[in-house]
Parts: C-alpha cells; sequence; structure tokens
C-alpha cells in the first residue's frame, strides 16, 4: 500500500468521492487517512475540500484543525473549495458561529470558491467585519444564501463587497430595501420599474442564478442589474408573477439553460422568450399546461423527474416534447420514468430514431449541480469539476 503513487492514490479516492446522495463519502475517505502515510495526504486533501454544517459542536474542532499549526493547518485550509456554515444560531435551535469567528474561518481557507450561509439571529453585519470580509472573500465565486431574515440586508452587503460573485442561489424570501438609507430605512412597495431602472443595482455578473424563493421585484431588479450579458442559466423553484416576468424577460433571449419546479402559463411565457435556449429542466412531468407548443426548437438536452409526491401516470407531453426538438441530444429522467412501461417504451422509441441518448438519472432534485460554466449541457455533480473550480 505504501509504494502506491500518491498521484494514483487520488484517483482511487476521487473514483469513490460521491455517495447515492451525491454527498462526498467521509467514512471512506477517513479511513483513507489512517491506512498509511501515502495515502493520509491526498485522503485529507478530499476530505477538507468540502467542510458541510459547521455548527456549534464542530466549529471549534474544525478552527483547531486549521489553526493547530503554521505548516500543516495551512495546508488543509487551503484544500478548502466549499464551505457550509451556521452564522448567529442554527436551525436545531443551537448555536452558530460569531460574525468575527466566520472572518477568521474564510481567513484560514484562501482558496474558497463555494460558500453556503445559513444566518439567524444576526440582521446584519457591522462595518468592521464588512471590511475584513471584503479581503478574506474575493476569490468566493459561489454564493448560496440558505437562511436569513426576511427583512435582513446581507444578501446586498455580500454582494457589494464580493463583486466576484458569478453563482448565486437564494433558497429564502427577501424583501428588504435594496437602497436602504437612514431616510429609507422600511420596506417600500409599488415602485415601477422605470423608477427601479434608475436607482443603482448589485456590480456582480451573474452566469447563474437559482431562487427557491422568489424574492420581491425590487431584490431581483438589484440583484441582475448588471447580469444581462452574462447570465446563462437561470433556475426557478417559485412561480414568478408578473412583475417577475417584466424583469427576467430582459435576460431571457441569452439564457443557455432554464429550469422549472412549476410549469404554468407564466412559465411558458418566459420560455418563449428563450430563443437560444440549449437545456430545460421541469422537476416533474407537466400535463395541466402543454409543454410542446412552447419549446425552443434549439434545445439540445431535455430533462424532467416524476417524483412521488406529483406523479404522473402519462409521459405523454415529454413524449411530444422529444417529437418537437429537432436538435435534441440527450434526455434525462428518473426512474419512476421507467415504471409506466408503455409510454416509456415508445419515449425511448423515439429517442432512438432520433439518435438521442436517454440517461436514467438517480441525482435527487434537491441536489444542485456543481457552480462551474458550461461548455455543453448537461452538466454533472462530479470529481470533473474540480480543476474548474478555483
Amino acid at each position: 500500500m505504501s509504494v502506491v503513487p500518491p498521484e494514483l492514490v487520488l484517483c482511487i479516492l476521487e473514483h469513490g468521492y460521491y455517495t447515492s446522495l451525491h454527498t462526498p463519502n467521509y467514512t471512506l475517505l477517513k479511513a483513507a487517512a489512517l491506512v498509511c502515510k501515502t495515502w493520509s495526504g491526498p485522503a485529507q486533501t478530499l476530505l477538507f475540500r468540502c467542510a458541510t454544517k459547521l455548527e456549534q459542536h464542530n466549529i471549534p474542532i474544525f478552527r483547531a484543525a486549521l489553526l493547530s499549526s503554521a505548516g500543516r493547518g495551512t495546508a488543509l485550509g487551503e484544500c478548502i473549495r466549499i464551505l457550509e456554515i451556521s452564522i448567529g444560531g442554527t436551525s436545531n435551535g443551537g448555536l452558530g458561529c460569531t460574525p468575527e469567528d466566520f472572518v477568521n474561518l474564510l481567513q484560514a481557507c484562501p482558496q474558497l470558491y463555494e460558500l453556503a450561509l445559513s444566518i439567524t439571529e444576526v440582521h446584519e453585519f457591522e462595518e468592521e467585519i464588512l471590511k475584513k470580509l471584503k479581503d478574506v472573500g474575493k476569490k468566493v465565486k459561489a454564493l448560496t444564501l440558505v437562511q436569513c431574515g426576511l427583512q435582513s440586508p446581507i444578501l446586498f452587503q455580500l454582494l457589494k463587497i464580493w463583486n466576484n460573485i458569478q453563482f448565486l442561489k437564494i433558497e429564502k424570501e427577501i424583501a428588504a430595501w435594496p437602497w436602504r438609507t437612514a431616510a429609507t430605512p422600511v420596506l417600500r412597495r409599488n415602485v415601477d420599474l422605470e423608477e427601479l431602472a434608475q436607482r443603482p443595482s448589485a456590480k456582480v455578473c451573474l452566469y447563474e442564478l437559482a431562487l427557491s424563493r422568489i424574492p420581491t421585484s425590487d431584490v431581483l431588479n438589484w440583484v441582475l442589474g448588471s447580469s444581462t450579458d452574462s447570465l446563462r442559466i437561470l433556475e426557478l423553484r417559485d412561480i414568478p408573477g408578473p412583475a417577475h416576468l417584466a424583469i427576467l424577460s430582459l435576460h431571457a433571449p441569452r439564457l443557455r439553460s432554464l429550469r422549472f419546479a412549476h410549469y404554468n402559463y407564466h412559465s411558458a411565457a418566459l420560455l418563449r422568450l428563450c430563443t437560444a435556449l440549449e437545456e430545460l429542466v421541469i422537476y416533474h412531468v407537466p400535463t395541466h399546461f402543454p409543454l410542446a407548443p412552447d419549446l425552443p426548437p434549439t434545445i439540445e438536452h431535455l430533462s424532467f423527474r416524476n417524483p412521488n409526491h406529483t406523479y404522473r401516470t402519462t409521459l405523454q407531453p415529454i413524449i411530444k416534447a422529444v417529437d418537437a426538438l429537432p436538435s435534441l441530444r440527450v434526455l434525462t429522467c428518473d426512474k419512476n420514468a421507467e415504471q409506466l412501461v408503455g409510454d416509456y417504451e415508445i419515449l425511448k422509441a423515439k429517442c432512438r430514431m432520433k439518435g438521442t441518448e436517454v440517461i436514467v438519472s438517480d441525482v435527487p432534485f434537491w441536489v444542485y449541480e456543481d457552480p462551474v460554466k458550461v461548455h455543453r449541457f448537461p452538466r454533472t455533480h462530479s470529481v470533473s469539476n474540480f480543476d474548474a473550480m478555483f
């Protein structure tokens, strides 16, 4: 074992890096780190690559590992590309880290690429903390806001100091006023789009935006204000309203990938505007509103799910969609589609005639893909993306 080259050990461990739920296989990596000295380095490199669910009980251990020594601690900190951490409180009522601890942890992770934050009991960051965060988080390109207060300005604070963010996921509703000042500290409503267009926006040029909850139109307009020429992937897990569609329509012609959790009249209206779309992902089989008539012919990858909570007994909308897409290369579905034997066989036959590859994926729909730029869809959640996350 000890004579196996470290490069080969790393390849072996990368092969088993993900579990069936596409989370890091920490059990495997911890065991591999104890095999011998030759295995320890590569295993620890992967073990510390993704640090998740850091809360009160494990933050001190994590900090101790990173700050234990100038040599070993620094090496481990430089391995970290993904960090998921709670600030203030936690979802189970415990304590997360303080804003000061958060600054110290980011300082110890100089190569951090992706950051997921759950923030409770902290309404906003103080100016002194923001000055420090601006420096220590300058390499972060992917930000996920898992939790924060409805009226918290933290999203605006972070996007103002981290202009390099390209991938943004917002998982909570945000209704704060982006242009808050001492004179207008509270939420304002019914501001027309013409007035919004004249106000300063975020300086980030987003490549991808994923919204589990749709923020107010003020917030959406502020977030996307500098992304007209850069936004390529849009994911909506909530239903957009007319005001949101007016904002998103400015970005639709340049979108390469569009993902919907709900497909309805508003979704179809946005889809029709995506004239250069290469990928469409739908997290159910749409039966109440026709899909095929509104599909751009440029689509190369169509993905759908048939989850148990919205189970459909027909695949006819997807079969018609395959007929309507002349450029379709790949069709992705889940295992539930295989249970509809008659329709599934027809679907496979249609794809076979078109030369379309059919992929049956077991990746849960709640697992996000790696935040990397795409050459050709579908994008994967894979160790092959490691080199792109720097």
